[in-house]
């Protein structure tokens, strides 16, 4: 399949991009102190958990998949999705947003002939929650990880990390991908910058710093 928009594709990240904190990461954090039982469970899985990554590389799915398993396993997905509307409403609150990168994400946005991805290795349901009420998310086209119920918790189907983030776009636009801009602060998203006429860091205090 070719991409044949003729949209100027742009690309942004979001943790660490649009806003300073890892959402996913903060979330765990979260179960963990309100779910503090499965410690029990979560500590042997650790070990498991370390080893996994060591072996297939910080993106790799299954070992942040039996993490997330291990945190969640036993509650109710009504309770888990109570955590998650909970830890939303209290992570809003805290969100300390980069106003650099989202005027410029705005600023791609009033461009008629301009499409914006969101591409985040955070949940797209936690995603959905935090951003519902921002104006430019209705705007922009949302890639990010699935969550889904298994075995009695919670597990990832798809972890939006490195290069995966480059074959879902590609599942979305075809092959090759075109992009005409894109913004991410991790090295993890070089894959997706390698395909983008301009290619931005964010700074950990949300300066944009232009790559060559």
């Amino acid at each position: 399949m070719v991409n044949s928009s003729s949209k100027r594709i742009v690309f942004f990240d979001l943790d660490g991009t649009l806003h300073q904190e890892d959402m996913f990461g903060c979330f765990l954090w979260y179960l963990i102190g309100h779910l503090p039982m499965n410690i029990i469970l979560v500590i042997p899985m650790l070990v498991i958990v370390a080893l996994g990554f060591l072996i297939e590389g910080r993106t790799a799915r299954w070992p942040m998949s039996l993490l997330l398993w291990s945190i969640t396993f036993g509650h109710s997905e009504m309770h888990l999705q109570m955590l998650e509307k909970r830890f939303s409403d209290v992570f809003r609150r805290q969100l300390q947003r980069f106003p650099l990168v989202l005027e410029r994400l705005e600023n791609h946005l009033v461009c008629k002939d301009t499409q914006v991805w969101l591409i985040t290795g955070s949940p797209e349901s936690l995603v959905k929650k935090v951003y519902f009420d921002s104006l430019f998310f209705k705007k922009i086209k949302l890639i990010g990880s699935r969550i889904t119920r298994n075995y009695g918790g919670w597990v990832l189907t798809l972890r939006c990390l490195g290069h995966k983030k480059v074959t879902q776009l590609e599942s979305k636009l075809g092959i090759p991908l075109k992009l005409y801009s894109g913004y991410s602060d991790s090295v993890q998203d070089t894959p997706m910058l390698y395909f983008c006429k301009y290619r931005w860091r964010v700074t950990s205090d949300g300066k944009l710093k232009r790559l060559n």
